[in-house]
């Protein structure tokens, strides 16, 4: 008995409905059958005999894991043909793509079949050429046989090939031209050599597609189709797409469809078959094994990462499971450096596959890491579970790294209002750091480690950068001469905007110059002194370029240092001004890492620009500038925990470890004033957090801290932790007078009923 059998996803279900009723027609002897690769398929068992993919014997869960769609297929296929030819009565077995047509009887097969164990179709009976795809080289790379199609007999050489076959799809059925990798079809490129006779089949009516067609005279007549006078066998789909039966293949360039050839009628009958079978439909059935039970898609990264653990002996037995995700999320082991913060798998296998990471990114650096944390989470592939993953072990690090030192200077402590600690802040201090910096290293260990004995310059420059546009630092507490070094001395804002921009790996001085003057200096809310610094006369309007809209210089300066704008675009001329601007808006401020926002009003309030923007795609549009909100309080803690849900809902949650802003439902909150600011840690963390406050826009009218009494106990009445606070909230009276009120906690009553009750007006 002969079989023919393909292998299918729920998605080409209506391709494989399709193709079993071809072959019911030309083939009513042969026994059909579909694998099912990814779930039950009934509509099909009118069809064929439907088998589940497990059945064959093939490692489905694991490979589910570590193989995407194409290639959990055709990982499949050598499974598949064991267990079939095993089968009493079968005699033969023949693969099938289910994007075929079968048009006439397998004759020509059963032929090859008669001389040998095995029957192959080469890719190409004569050379392409030219550069249009496919041509020679992709050949190549693809494979020599196509393996749309492949038949076999019972044999035990054949079977013996399959045993082969199967090891190596275990782990090597990968799409990776790189490594000379292709699917299951590169392997049998070696087939040849590995069984006693192999029977290639020429003939030009079998297997047409859009590799071989050309060359070859498709026509149709009172005999049926035919190829080059001799009739047409089976064709093979691929690619195709039938709401645009013009089209042969996505995958091609190489042949045009003739409207109204025998060409377009053979592609708009086999598209009017897949639509009356179903194929609307069953296009939108997601794939089984796209996405984690948490509905959070598998990336490429983790099928990478999972194959590695694979071949390295980790068994995912249960297939996609919230054990792999967890997996997925956790750290790196390989990657962990001590004092480092952590990536996770999916993370370490996004910097294997880029090709630059390694100097882009380097591992041994904290500058390095939190640059690739950035990367990571700001990509478009980057699923927002993968970003909060990410963030987690960032968090958990900045947790870590947030041991409490000795304020790094002597200085006098405000004892002042609570509320009015930014203008100490602000002020001259004495030593070598700005107060607001002391604030930062006094808080943070990993800075302290990274900068602590080097010059202040090194350390402004990483708080005005990554730490300012995370909403970490607020440059506006910088004192007045520090302002004024760093406006005469441009070094560390040019510092700033490269560890800003790290993960857009080396740039132009002109371009690190233009990030940082219209980028880092607008996310970050540098003061006008330092944005107006480091951007020189780059605001200035050009006269000679005056229009229907001002021209600043900055503009210029990037159209004189690029040969190829200045081809494509004369300034001279208005039009040619006009498209340059066009280009800008497009991907061009976003390329020199320009803030819209950031660039002179009278050119971004005029009516052309306002005009240009509309008329380009995906053009940033400003949005308005968020109103102060009110609330009752915010609380600033080291990160938001469940618990907290059930908070007042006029009670905010500053997390210091991220610096983010957020209701107690977890949504973020913008700029707000407040009644009353906790803090929630120790007396080291507060500069730092009433910094990130500030940063985030936060104003507050008084502001407590919740100490126990151990850590009252061992606070000097000169630290100046006292300085941010208007009252302290302890567990334990205070032992001796101290620079602020104690107010005494319950024990017994829940904090957010001490909150409702200490707030209160």
């Amino acid at each position: 008995m002969d079989v023919i059998f393909t292998i299918v996803s729920r998605n080409y279900a209506a391709q494989a409905a399709v193709l079993m009723r071809s072959l019911a027609a030309a083939e009513p002897d042969a026994a059909r059958v579909v694998i099912a690769a990814d779930g039950p398929i009934p509509e099909l068992q009118a069809l064929a005999r439907v088998i589940e993919a497990g059945d064959t014997g093939a490692p489905v869960a694991p490979m589910s894991v570590y193989y995407d769609a194409l290639e959990l297929n055709t990982a499949i296929k050598p499974h598949a043909f064991r267990r079939l030819l095993a089968e009493p009565e079968v005699t033969s077995v023949t693969y099938l793509d289910p994007d075929i047509f079968v048009y006439a009887p397998l004759a020509p097969v059963r032929e090859g079949l008669a001389r040998a164990p095995l029957v192959l179709i080469p890719h190409l009976t004569r050379p392409l050429a030219g550069e249009a795809s496919p041509n020679d080289h992709t050949i190549l790379t693809s494979g020599a046989y196509n393996l749309g199609f492949l038949a076999a007999r019972r044999d035990n050489e054949i079977f013996a090939l399959m045993d082969w076959w199967a090891e190596k799809c275990r782990f090597d059925c990968r799409v990776d031209f790189a490594n000379g990798l292709f699917t299951d079809q590169k392997w049998m490129d070696l087939a040849p050599g590995l069984v006693s006779d192999v029977a290639i089949l020429r003939d030009p009516g079998l297997d047409i597609a859009y590799w071989n067609l050309e060359g070859r005279t498709l026509a149709h007549g009172a005999q049926g189709w035919r190829v080059n006078g001799q009739p047409l066998g089976f064709f093979h789909f691929s690619g195709f797409d039938p709401r645009r039966p013009e089209v042969l293949s996505k995958h091609q360039d190489r042949i045009v469809v003739p409207p109204a050839s025998p060409l377009s009628h053979l592609l708009d009958d086999y598209a009017r078959a897949l639509l009356d079978n179903g194929h609307d439909q069953a296009s939108r059935i997601p794939y089984a094994y796209g996405a984690l039970p948490s509905g959070r898609p598998v990336s490429r990264p983790m099928r990478l990462r999972a194959l590695r653990a694979a071949q390295a002996g980790h068994r995912f037995d249960e297939g996609l499971s919230p054990a792999v995700e967890a997996w997925m999320d956790a750290p790196e082991p390989l990657a962990a450096v001590e004092g480092l913060p952590d990536i996770t798998r999916e993370m370490d296998q996004a910097w294997r596959d880029d090709a630059l990471a390694a100097v882009r990114f380097p591992r041994d650096s904290l500058e390095g890491r939190l640059a690739f944390h950035a990367w990571f989470a700001g990509r478009a592939e980057t699923h927002p579970a993968s970003a909060a993953a990410a963030q987690t072990l960032l968090e958990t690090w900045r947790a870590g790294a947030r041991e409490a030192g000795p304020w790094p200077q002597a200085d006098t402590p405000w004892d002042g209002a609570g509320a009015d600690v930014a203008q100490w802040i602000s002020t001259p201090g004495q030593g070598p750091w700005p107060r607001a910096a002391a604030g930062m290293l006094a808080a943070r260990a990993d800075l302290r480690a990274r900068f602590g004995e080097g010059p202040p310059a090194a350390l402004l420059a990483w708080l005005l950068g990554p730490e300012a546009e995370a909403g970490r630092f607020a440059p506006d507490l910088l004192d007045g001469p520090t302002l004024l070094d760093l406006s005469q001395d441009l070094t560390p804002l040019l510092d700033a905007a490269r560890f800003a921009g790290a993960a857009r790996g080396e740039v132009s001085p002109l371009r690190r110059q233009i990030s940082a003057g219209y980028g880092v200096a607008v996310r970050a809310r540098w003061p006008e002194v330092l944005r107006q610094a480091i951007r020189g006369e780059g605001d200035r309007l050009v006269g000679s370029l005056s229009g229907p809209y001002p021209f600043p210089r900055v503009l210029l300066r990037i159209w004189e240092s690029r040969p190829d704008l200045q081809r494509l675009f004369a300034l001279h001329t208005l039009p040619g001004r006009l498209a340059y601007l066009r280009w800008l808006i497009g991907g061009g401020l976003r390329e020199y890492d320009i803030e819209p926002e950031g660039l002179p009003a009278a050119l971004t309030h005029s009516l052309v620009y306002r005009l240009a923007r509309l008329s380009v795609r995906g053009a940033h549009t400003p949005g308005r500038p968020a109103r102060p909100g009110r609330a009752a309080a915010v609380v600033v803690v080291q990160a938001r925990t469940p618990a907290m849900a059930d908070w007042p809902s006029g009670v905010l949650i500053c997390e210091a470890g991220s610096g983010r802003l957020r209701r107690p439902d977890g949504g973020p909150a913008g700029p707000t004033e407040v009644d009353t600011v906790v803090f929630g840690s120790c007396p080291g963390f507060v500069a730092a957090d009433a910094q990130i406050l500030i940063a985030q826009g936060v104003v507050w009218r008084r502001a407590a801290a919740v100490w126990s009494a151990a850590t009252l106990a061992a606070l000097a009445d000169d630290h100046p932790a006292w300085g941010f606070v208007d009252e302290v909230w302890s567990h334990a009276p205070a032992d001796r007078p101290r620079p602020r009120p104690i107010d005494i906690l319950s024990e017994d009553l829940p904090l957010q009923a001490q909150l409702a009750e200490l707030m209160a007006p």
